[in-house]
């Protein structure tokens, strides 16, 4: 089977840009080129005012939650939020959450995301996200015997110490990555630090709970080490409120950090040192869920931070760290390559800069696969030909 498309720019793995460009299958092998290919193709196909780019990479959220119907006008704070969440989020039925996951997975992939790094509090998107990761989601005093890895571990306020140890434990004898919001909100300073905060103050007397342990630390990533949960294999999100000092620490240990902007916004948790981390090769980017953000749109996560940054932020990165990084990061490189998975973005006038089109309103997305049947008629409707 040999399949080829061109377009106006073409952005490889590497985020090399290859001007008038082709993206050729060839006997399951995708290929880079700079010139028109020659010889006979099942299908063929060059797209106008068009770049090619590898799939984002969503590598963190939640598609179980994706029916919740968060309004961020009316949060008012994080706490807020999460008193919402902890009262809501157990009234979904079971085809709810299926639902909530089609819907997600839909919505994720009319803006060009192809990967997940999903977090499963159901059990149930585990078995319909058909490309990515899906961490089980770990929370509470004890850890359920039957809960395999990949695992997510809550945080360190809503997760016992013992339960955490068991979970990186677990992780580590399969070899597996798992995921734990780290320094989400500041209040998660003073937890660890033993100081008075709105975990022990606001949400443990709501839910009919006290704190689980009498462990304290320094700072987030200090308190991580002390109960052995500071290794390679874990992945850090958020980190909206670690010291530069801290993300030094995570980053000196190899573990991938997804950050999730606009969540970050929306719940007035302040917003992540993306400056100091723009280049970090573990670096990647989550949307969280529908729960606590206005859309999937990766895109948006881009235009979130260039914008928040008055334009420092340099968008080659920061479409590394939202394609390529969150392959990485999830540690799906192999898969992500041979995929065959592509993203498409036309634009309404001539381009001039393949990264600053990312930044256009008008634009429109398309996720394809290079190896599916056919899958090129799909994309006639922005074709030259």
């Amino acid at each position: 089977m040999r399949k080829a498309i061109g377009a106006d720019y073409i952005i490889d793995f590497e985020l090399n840009v290859i001007r008038n460009g082709w993206l050729i299958l060839n006997n399951e092998n995708v290929e880079f080129l700079n010139c028109e290919p020659e010889g006979d193709f099942h299908e063929k196909i060059k797209l106008a005012r068009s770049i090619i780019l590898p799939p984002f990479v969503n590598a963190h959220t939640h598609l179980e939650l994706s029916l919740m119907e968060f309004n961020p006008i009316k949060t008012k704070s994080f706490f807020d939020w999460l008193l919402w969440i902890i009262s809501n989020r157990q009234k979904l039925d079971r085809e709810e959450i299926k639902n909530g996951i089609k819907t997600g997975i839909k919505l994720s992939r009319k803006w060009g995301t192809g990967f997940f790094g999903d977090i499963s509090s159901f059990g149930i998107s585990r078995n319909m996200v058909e490309t990515g990761v899906v961490f089980n989601e770990i929370i509470g005093k004890s850890f359920p015997k039957e809960t395999q890895p990949p695992l997510s571990i809550h945080a360190v306020y809503s997760t016992s110490v013992e339960t955490i140890k068991r979970a990186v434990k677990k992780s580590t004898r399969y070899g597996t990555l798992y995921q734990m919001h780290v320094g989400e909100t500041a209040e998660e300073k003073k937890f660890v630090r033993g100081e008075k905060n709105l975990f022990e103050s606001l949400i443990y007397p709501a839910i009919g709970r006290k704190r689980f342990d009498s462990v304290y630390a320094e700072n987030i990533v200090s308190y991580l080490q002390q109960i052995g949960a500071l290794t390679p294999l874990l992945i850090a999100v958020h980190c909206t409120n670690l010291s530069r000092k801290e993300l030094e620490k995570l980053m000196e240990t190899g573990c991938g950090i997804v950050i999730c902007p606009r969540s970050n916004l929306f719940l007035k948790t302040g917003f992540p040192d993306v400056e100091f981390l723009i280049d970090y090769d573990k670096l990647a980017i989550g949307t969280d869920g529908l729960s606590s953000n206005s859309s999937l749109s990766m895109i948006s996560e881009i235009k979130a931070v260039y914008i928040k940054l008055n334009g420092k932020a340099n968008i080659k990165k920061l479409l590394k760290a939202a394609t390529v990084g969150g392959a990485k990061v999830l540690g799906i490189e192999s898969e992500y390559r041979k995929s065959g998975i592509f993203t498409a973005i036309t634009v309404e006038k001539k381009i001039n800069d393949p990264f600053a089109s990312l930044l256009m309103d008008d634009i429109k997305v398309n996720l394809f696969d290079l190896k599916g049947e056919k899958v090129l008629n799909s994309l006639k409707h922005i074709s030259d030909n």
